[in-house]
């Protein structure tokens, strides 16, 4: 009975460490994150002038919004930024509030 026992505790501890080696994610891409490319109808021209604006005075470079996404509690405003097509996001309320950059890309990328 003992034996059993053992042998069931065995699997059971082997099956626990198998599922913290597999975290179920997806291995990044080695060109980097994807980014949204199409452009949600409820974001408000607010928002995204909001963000590019934002943007454009933290960066060298011209800025491209390449895509938005609406939720109730912010809207995500997608760029991208010279010609190399840095990509960024922002998010912000839908009426222009509180927007914070977030640099998307590998900054070591070559």
């Amino acid at each position: 009975m003992f034996q059993i026992t053992k042998a069931v505790l065995a699997v059971a501890a082997l099956s626990a460490l198998g599922a913290c080696v597999d975290d179920g994610m997806m291995p990044a891409s080695p060109a980097g994150p994807s980014i949204r490319t199409t452009f949600d109808p409820a974001v408000s021209n607010t928002a995204v002038s909001v963000c590019q604006n934002t943007l454009a005075q933290q960066v060298d470079g011209n800025v491209s919004v390449v895509g938005t996404e609406y939720s109730e509690a912010n809207v995500g405003v997608y760029m991208r930024v010279g010609a190399n097509g840095a990509p960024w996001r922002c998010l912000v309320s839908n009426d222009g509030r509180g927007a914070e950059l977030m640099f998307l890309g590998s900054e070591g990328a070559a």
